[in-house]
């Protein structure tokens, strides 16, 4: 019960958050169209986020199991251990934050090599303005994996709204006076408003302090980077594909890079709401298990992996047979045009059909971070990447922007086979446990072919009627069909959560 608790604050929150932030895309659609501007704008922003995305990932997932582990030994070693970690990544993205500075002109013609003069001068502006984002977001990292580590999701959960509202408020009332420029200092002035949110609550935990007595934790700090540097690649990794992704979309007809960062934010909105919630719940459980080096991780892996399959489906269905409504209900006004709608709509259902995947692969890639086995997320992220590469080139050949977006779906498919074939290796795993999930994750494979099946012939069948209304009607007609069908297969997921609320009635 606490977990659906957990879970359900998580979620609240998150939809207030993403929902800001799917406002802002929006105004910043309306505000800019798919442009030259705006390709300018996000491709500048790759870099803060690519340099965040290498370490901060490695931070906030790979800090808990060092932070349970100490805290077997005492509170005053995690508190010290801690203390001395934090200010050496702190240090590291000061240093890398301003090598950085002086390689932007060279970044900006790595990453768009299809860009005219204009648009390299102005990406090169506005990365400067927002580079400094990346120290504020370590701090934010390294405070993020210890209050989730011990429980405290809220706070977590929260500190995107700030600065979502900063660019809001930024794009209404300062757009014609300041531009994009305005936009990019927004950005900057959030990423400074998550470490003063944060910050009073770790404050009880006394881990977050200057400590710059590295000599005497060497042994630590070295296995600690033995332990973060696969995570960093294999981050690095999946950021460099997303650079990759925007180098093809920049060879593409104009605004094809907007188009593929629409696509992206419309699918992250349920991915981060929900299925990242969940993962954010259920982990710490995946750490205590882990470092107790018991039965129960394969327990908590197995019943991770279908919870967040079983929470996908209706979503996914819904957002695969009303992609068309979705992508112009979310962007089509003001200087988002059709051909603006029909790249982000293309964009949008392929990329669909690998959010389940890109879930279960960052959940699996944490319980491997939990064992400590981060060369395996290091190794199963480069053939992934590799693979995604070879692909976005191929298919953006044959079907445009859409085909970076299903290059990168079947990557996220590759990876989350590879890590789940590596489990056995690292774990041992009961044959009962594994033909029961087995099993039971059959069952939600037939749940998924069926609900698509009867939601696209329902989306046949209703008349021509009010976008909205359309989108309602089909959402709950997915979600009947999926309930239904669940308690016919008789899915554990479903039968679990009954028997919870009969025990919450009973009591």
């Amino acid at each position: 019960m606490k977990m659906i608790k957990s879970v359900g604050i998580i979620t609240l929150i998150a939809i207030v958050s993403k929902m800001l932030g799917f406002g802002r895309d929006l105004l910043m659609a309306a505000y800019f169209g798919a442009s030259t501007i705006t390709d300018a704008f996000f491709v500048a922003s790759i870099i803060p986020v690519l340099l965040f995305a290498a370490l901060g990932m490695a931070i906030t997932s790979g800090i808990a199991p060092i932070y349970a582990e100490a805290k077997e030994k005492s509170h005053q070693e995690a508190r010290s251990i801690i203390s001395v970690l934090a200010t050496l990544f702190i240090s590291l993205s000061i240093i890398l934050t301003f090598v950085f500075y002086i390689a932007t002109p060279m970044m900006t013609k790595l990453i768009a090599p299809g860009f005219n003069s204009q648009q390299t001068v102005l990406t090169n502006q506005l990365t400067m303005i927002m580079l400094p984002s990346f120290c504020f977001f370590v701090l934010s990292a390294l405070m993020t994996g210890i209050l989730e580590y011990e429980k405290v999701f809220a706070p977590p959960a929260f500190i995107a709204i700030p600065q979502n509202l900063f660019v809001i408020i930024t794009i209404i009332f300062l757009t014609k006076q300041y531009g994009i420029y305005g936009v990019a200092v927004a950005t900057l002035l959030g990423s400074v408003s998550q470490f003063f949110i944060l910050y009073p609550f770790i404050k009880k935990y006394q881990v977050f302090h200057i400590n710059f007595a590295f000599k005497t934790y060497q042994n630590q700090i070295f296995s600690t980077l033995r332990l973060f540097s696969p995570i960093i690649i294999a981050s690095g990794a999946y950021q460099i594909n997303a650079v990759v992704d925007r180098m093809v979309a920049s060879r593409l007809p104009e605004g094809s890079v907007s188009a593929l960062n629409y696509a992206n934010k419309l699918m992250y909105l349920p991915l981060s709401i929900l299925l990242l919630s969940l993962i954010t719940v259920i982990f710490p459980s995946v750490v205590d298990s882990a470092v107790k080096k018991g039965t129960e991780f394969v327990h908590w892996v197995f019943k991770g992996i279908s919870l967040i399959t079983f929470a996908a489906i209706p979503i996914a269905v819904v957002m695969l047979v009303e992609s068309r409504i979705l992508v112009e209900l979310a962007f089509k006004r003001g200087a988002f045009d059709e051909t603006a709608a029909l790249m982000t709509k293309q964009a949008f259902f392929f990329y669909t059909f690998g959010m389940i995947f890109m879930a279960l692969k960052e959940y699996l890639n944490r319980c491997f971070v939990a064992l400590k086995e981060t060369k395996v997320t290091m190794t199963c992220s480069i053939l992934a990447v590799g693979l995604n590469i070879l692909l976005s080139i191929i298919l953006a050949h044959f079907i445009g922007v859409g085909g970076i977006a299903l290059a990168t779906a079947i990557a996220m498919l590759f990876q989350t086979l590879l890590l789940f074939f590596y489990l056995p290796r690292h774990v041992q795993i009961e044959k009962t446990a594994k033909l029961s999930f087995m099993k039971s994750f059959g069952k939600l494979l037939i749940l998924f072919g069926v609900i698509f099946l009867l939601s696209r012939f329902s989306v046949l069948l209703l008349p021509a009627i009010n976008p909205i209304l359309h989108l309602i009607f089909i959402t709950l007609i997915t979600f009947g069909l999926f309930t239904g069908s669940a308690l016919l297969l008789r899915c554990q997921e479903i039968l679990g959560l009954l028997q919870i609320i009969k025990r919450r009635k009973q009591t």
